[in-house]
């Protein structure tokens, strides 16, 4: 029982330590993240914006007074609404996540399962979601009966209304494109009756927006805050109208958006929502079955006479096509080991054991393509270099991170990857009172190269005979010539 004690204690303190080294461990995954089947929307808040990007992760900007804006940890994503103060998520396996003003009860969702879309509205402080079977539920401010939904079926899409001064209007698309409109028109939201060839419609607390098949859209209602400024947007595939904004959502994944902006909702410039694929490789995979890495740990300021990670293994035991078994070895400090083996895709990237995660990312990678690190979200490839690991000079690309840990500092981590094979080849971590480092120090992927030679004796003879004859000339001369003769 104590040796088994003594031996979870080991597995924390290195878990510990290689989470600082490699923060994509148990914890955190790293990949590179191809543009999967995640169809990126925006969705538009009060004082906020949100944006769905193509591999299911979530980013937000504006007002965060409530939490709205706190997505970044979300993954595994398919669709997104904004409320007044709140956001809402659908994760792929049905069930959904809100963060956000819950004075309502309208992030109580953490118990919905099969829910295939969620709806919220700027102004309005409920959630209403579609399951897979046609039914639908709702949670929230219920006070004129809008989370009365219990007995509706065969239902597929919905939209939440409401409104922070009380307007309310609904709006609706017809088959052959034109829209409809009733409720509240005090600012001329509902003037619709003109509009065709509409695909999609959105409404804000006062006002109405439309997108056209040919990607241009269209808006009525309160434009105080030029919400409605929409007219000169072309090859948008999707709108979201907030409280006094309005966001659209360009083919190429930018995004524009106009109006209100006291809070930044509409800084949204830079984002792009559809992620870049990987470069694809050229050949076949530049791994093969047998191969193997191993890494060597470096780490100063580790507590005395704890054990500690000495070195890792991986091998690669078959390939097929994108397709790896990978069997993992740590050796610790106390002559014990750890070993797993696991499949890993070596196009798309990934891997993860032991406290080494992402140790293959996507090969022939480059400056300015982005690598994904879960917990830190899109790292971009900051350059490329030619360094030596196992023997040999390899081209490498290379990626920094800074990150602060609550209560205990913040830490330095650079990684990097041959660009050939994908395989990580090092990262080094800085943090207060400690430094580590896992370098590749033996492989069967390539030949070392050659010892360096130094240059051959016989020069440095010929060098050394030059320079005494020099010498000696030199003073010879000098002593011939000796004090100039003034007597007359």
């Amino acid at each position: 029982m104590k040796n088994r004690k003594m031996r979870l204690q080991v597995l924390l303190s290195m878990a510990l330590v290689l989470s600082l080294i490699l923060p994509a461990s148990l914890l955190n995954t790293a990949s590179v993240m191809a543009q999967g089947s995640v169809t990126p929307m925006v969705a538009a808040g009060v004082g906020h914006t949100v944006g769905l990007e193509s591999d299911g992760t979530v980013v937000a900007v504006g007002s965060n007074y409530w939490g709205p804006c706190e997505v970044g940890g979300w993954s595994d994503i398919i669709k997104v609404a904004a409320g007044e103060f709140h956001t809402v998520g659908v994760k792929s396996d049905g069930t959904v996540v809100a963060v956000g003003d819950n004075s309502n009860g309208q992030c109580d969702v953490g118990n919905w399962t099969d829910i295939t879309q969620v709806a919220a509205a700027a102004g309005g402080y409920h959630t209403v979601g579609v399951k897979s079977d046609g039914t639908v539920v709702a949670v929230g401010f219920n006070d004129y009966e809008q989370c009365e939904v219990g007995n509706w079926t065969d239902i597929t899409q919905v939209a939440a209304g409401g409104g922070a001064w009380g307007a309310s209007h609904t709006v609706g698309v017809k088959s052959d494109g034109t829209v409809v409109a009733v409720g509240s028109n005090w600012n001329g939201q509902c003037d619709v009756g003109g509009w065709t060839d509409i695909t999609q419609v959105t409404a804000g607390v006062s006002h109405t927006v439309g997108l056209k098949s040919d990607g241009t859209v269209v808006a009525v209602g309160y434009n105080d805050d030029g919400q409605c400024d929409v007219g000169g947007w072309t090859d948008i595939v999707q709108v979201a109208a907030g409280d006094a904004h309005t966001v659209g959502l360009k083919s190429d994944g930018t995004v524009v958006a106009v109006g209100f902006n006291d809070y930044g909702q509409c800084d949204v410039g830079g984002w792009n929502l559809v992620l870049a694929l990987p470069p694809p490789q050229e050949g076949p995979v530049a791994i093969k079955a047998g191969d193997w890495i191993k890494y060597k740990y470096t780490i100063t300021g580790w507590p005395a006479g704890q054990p500690y990670a000495e070195w890792i293994k991986l091998e690669f035991l078959s390939v097929e096509g994108a397709s790896a078994n990978v069997r993992v070895t740590l050796h610790i400090s106390d002559g014990t080991e750890e070993s797993e083996t696991m499949s890993v895709n070596l196009v798309e990237g990934g891997g993860e054991a032991l406290g080494l995660a992402g140790f293959v990312i996507s090969a022939n990678l480059t400056t300015g393509d982005s690598v994904y690190m879960s917990g830190f979200g899109d790292i971009a490839i900051e350059g490329e270099t030619t360094r030596t690991y196992a023997g040999a000079r390899r081209t490498v690309v290379y990626a920094s991170i800074s990150e602060s840990i609550p209560y205990q500092g913040d830490i330095q981590l650079t990684y990097y990857w041959d660009k050939l094979t994908g395989v990580m080849m090092e990262v080094s971590m800085t943090y207060p009172g400690m430094t580590a480092t896992a370098k590749a120090t033996e492989t069967t992927m390539w030949e070392a190269g050659p010892p360096a030679v130094g240059m051959p004796w016989w020069p440095w003879i010929i060098v050394a005979v030059v320079v005494a004859t020099g010498l000696v000339i030199f003073f010879m001369r000098r002593r011939g010539k000796g004090p100039a003769d003034t007597s007359g």
